[in-house]
């Protein structure tokens, strides 16, 4: 096992000037910098490395803060945009990998003005003129369902990010029902004034262990439940060592077993162990509801997600399956009514319309509503590519695989959700 992340939490003064920023940044920067040094040696006494640090804000748009109304809109846009490269250098110098930012709350707004449809119309270029700079579009929740004005402008980000290079896309995901402290990228945001932190786990080494050791399903699923204990046992005890030197909550882990693209660290060849004989076999949302309910629920740290993680260019076996032809997108949406994350590092045709991508976020968003549960949505046009292609990148992280099969709209519609000027929808 290894930690994916160690993800810290602080508010940024957004739009104040850049000196101003630095002096009330560097002071934490430089606690954090000790932190993580004294965090990431705590965990390598004990065997486990740690892949990634981070850092995230809250939300970059906010009614509460009036420097976005003080100039004109395209000048306070070109402001954000430079502010972003500020930030990420600073980050960068504190040894940060990562710095996430979400956009806005949207599934808090009722009517989005012409500064927040404008600001969002600028996210891709946000993302594509800044490496290491990742965000998000919460824009539903069960209490307020679903924003179908952000949810639109969802699907023209994820569609304007795929090219020309789509790898863009793995920085930006939709969300619903997300709690703030979450350690995984994109989705992570943060609220409180006092910086936090918490991290984000790749146990699917530890949990092939224990079922290979067990005779039944029950057996399975007692030994992945213990292992998840002394694993929470374990990292809390460090966690909260170390956070007490520093003035720096710590707010759990999320028990999301995030894979790695080899066969020993694929969450599909847990769920293959436990008696499916291939992932997308009928079977496999039991195996899934298997290893969710084995996440500990009843224990004070355990946060975010903590359920099934499903990306499929990150998981070998799941890659693998996908380019079998195993599974479609109907079998991910499915899983998604146990899982944790929803839909994850999707390769998709490069010719998906807007249309057709706002549905897939739509139909997420309803499972995350109806279901009271958490999910986000990333997914990865591939130009050119059609279901079927192969598709590869140039990335420790993924695993080849092939554009997945989806059933694609043949109408012209002029009187669907997509069309009409339905702003929100709620369920009664």
């Amino acid at each position: 096992m290894r930690i994916r992340a160690i993800s810290i939490g602080q508010i940024i003064p957004f739009l104040f000037k850049n000196e101003s920023i630095l002096s009330f940044l560097q002071g934490r920067l430089e606690s954090f910098s000790k932190f993580n040094d004294m965090m990431i040696a705590s965990l390598e006494d004990i065997g486990i490395s740690v892949q990634s640090k981070r850092i995230f804000s809250q939300p970059l748009f906010s009614y509460d803060n009036k420097l976005f109304y003080e100039k004109n809109l395209n000048e306070t846009l070109v402001n954000i945009n430079n502010q972003l490269t500020f930030l990420q250098d600073i980050f960068k110098d504190y040894g940060f990998d990562y710095f996430a930012c979400c956009m806005m709350l949207s599934s808090t707004i009722q009517e989005m003005g012409i500064f927040e449809k404008l600001l969002l119309n600028e996210v891709p270029q946000f993302i594509k003129n800044h490496d290491i700079f990742f965000t998000s579009l919460p824009v539903a929740s069960t209490k307020n369902g679903i924003n179908l004005t952000a949810l639109k402008s969802g699907a023209k980000i994820i569609k304007e990010l795929s090219e020309p290079d789509p790898f863009k896309n793995l920085h930006f995901c939709v969300s619903a029902n997300l709690s703030p402290n979450v350690p995984f990228f994109p989705a992570a945001y943060h609220f409180s004034e006092k910086p936090a932190f918490s991290l984000a786990l790749e146990p699917v080494d530890e949990l092939l262990s224990v079922i290979e050791e067990s005779e039944t399903t029950k057996d399975a699923q007692l030994n992945m439940l213990a292992k998840f204990n002394e694993i929470y046992d374990t990292l809390t005890k460090i966690s909260e060592k170390v956070s007490r030197n520093f003035d720096i909550e710590f707010k759990g882990i999320d028990f999301s077993p995030a894979p790695y693209p080899i066969i020993d660290k694929s969450i599909g060849t847990a769920i293959e162990k436990l008696g499916v004989e291939y992932f997308g076999a009928t079977g496999t949302l039991t195996g899934v509801a298997l290893i969710k309910n084995a996440i500990p629920v009843d224990k004070e740290k355990v946060i975010g997600f903590s359920g099934f993680m499903q990306p499929i260019l990150e998981d070998f076996i799941l890659s693998k399956r996908l380019s079998e032809n195993k599974f479609n997108l109907d079998s991910l949406l499915l899983y998604s009514t146990m899982c944790g994350t929803g839909l994850d590092v999707v390769p998709l045709p490069g010719d998906i319309t807007e249309k057709e991508l706002f549905y897939i976020l739509l139909d997420i968003c309803t499972i995350s509503v109806r279901l009271n549960k958490p999910l986000t949505c990333r997914l990865m046009p591939i130009p050119g590519k059609n279901s079927g292609d192969d598709v590869e990148f140039d990335f420790e992280y993924f695993a080849s695989s092939k554009i997945i099969d989806f059933r694609r709209l043949v109408g012209d519609n002029k009187n669907d959700l997509f069309t009409r000027n339905e702003k929100y929808l709620k369920f009664l």
